[in-house]
Formats: C-alpha cells, structure tokens, sequence
C-alpha cells in the first residue's frame, strides 16, 4: 500500500510540473451508484449500490477538450455483496481505482456548459491490497455545470462498469462534482 502511494504521489507531482499550474484544472466528484446488473460468482449482488468519490487533474489540449488522470474511491453499502469487489475470492467492501479521463464541454451560455467524461482503468479491491491483483472500472457520464466566479459546480448522472475476474457490476451513478481552476 506505501508503494502505490509513493508511485501515485510522483505521478501526480511531475504532472503538476510538467504543465502550467495556471491551465491544470482540479474536479473533485461524489457519486451515489443505483446498481442495475450484477453478477457474482459466490453471492446474491441484488442489493449492491454503492458510494464513489475521488479527483480529476485535467489539462486542456484543444479547445473544450481535456485530458488527465483521475484517483477514486468506491465503497459497497450492503455488507452482504462484498464478494463483488474481489479478484481472488477475498471479499472487499471497498475499492482504489486510478484511470485515465477524458473531457468534452459543451458551452451552453458564458457561465453553463454540458461535460460529458469519459474515463477507464484498474481497479485495486482494498481488503487484500496486491499491485498484480486487479479489476477494471469503465464510465461515461454527462453533468450540467455552472460557473460561479472560478468554482464550476455540476450535477449529471451516467453509466459505470466494474470487472473482477468473474464477478462484475453495471451502475448508473448520480451525484454532484465542484472544479477549481488555477
């Protein structure tokens, strides 16, 4: 666990660096996720839903477009679908994800604007935390943002994707997102 953090914390800071501070932009997103397909290979994941949260360090490279990379956090609600979250038969109520991000913006008016994201990457189930035991989480999703004088605070809703070996989870995550740009 010491080891992905040193790696995650270099990662983070020499892309801080490599880009200008003034164009890197910060989301931080919380979402509530309604399970709506689960398949588990050793329990009933009927009542799965479950919590993410985490950030986004994007930098923009054409005009509304941005890329960059993103850490989350997901955590199971129901005690009893903690096998969904394992890749080696050790049940886990919660899971580190680390993706890649994309994002397209769709200007509305001067202080709104649509952002559909797309993001991808392996997912580390935390109750027996090993770098070559992993999963995959996928989503796309679209918020409704507003700008309020350099806090942008959105609201949307989309569609996510967790793959652990045999067991997997299709969610549709709703929740709310706040961005600081330097």
């Amino acid at each position: 666990m010491k080891k992905f953090l040193v790696i995650l914390l270099a990662v983070v800071a020499v892309g801080a660096f490599a880009f200008s501070l003034e164009d890197l932009k910060v989301s931080v997103f919380g979402n509530y996720n309604f399970v709506v397909s689960a398949t588990s290979t050793t329990s009933d994941a009927t009542a799965a839903n479950y919590l993410d949260f985490g950030l986004d360090l994007t930098y923009p490279v054409a005009e509304n477009m941005e890329l960059g990379l993103g850490l989350g956090f997901a955590y199971l609600l129901g005690t009893d679908a903690t096998p969904l979250f394992s890749v080696d038969a050790t049940p886990s109520q919660n899971a580190l994800d680390l993706f890649a991000v994309f994002k397209y913006s769709i200007e509305l008016d001067r202080e709104s604007r649509v952002v559909i994201r797309g993001f991808g990457g392996p997912s580390w189930p935390m109750a027996k935390f090993d770098f070559g035991k992993f999963g995959w989480v996928f989503g796309v999703g679209a918020s409704y943002t507003r700008d309020f004088e350099g806090l942008v605070v959105g609201l949307g809703a989309g569609v996510e994707m967790r793959i652990y070996e045999k067991n997997n989870v299709i969610a549709i995550p709703v929740g709310g997102n706040f961005e600081i740009n330097f």
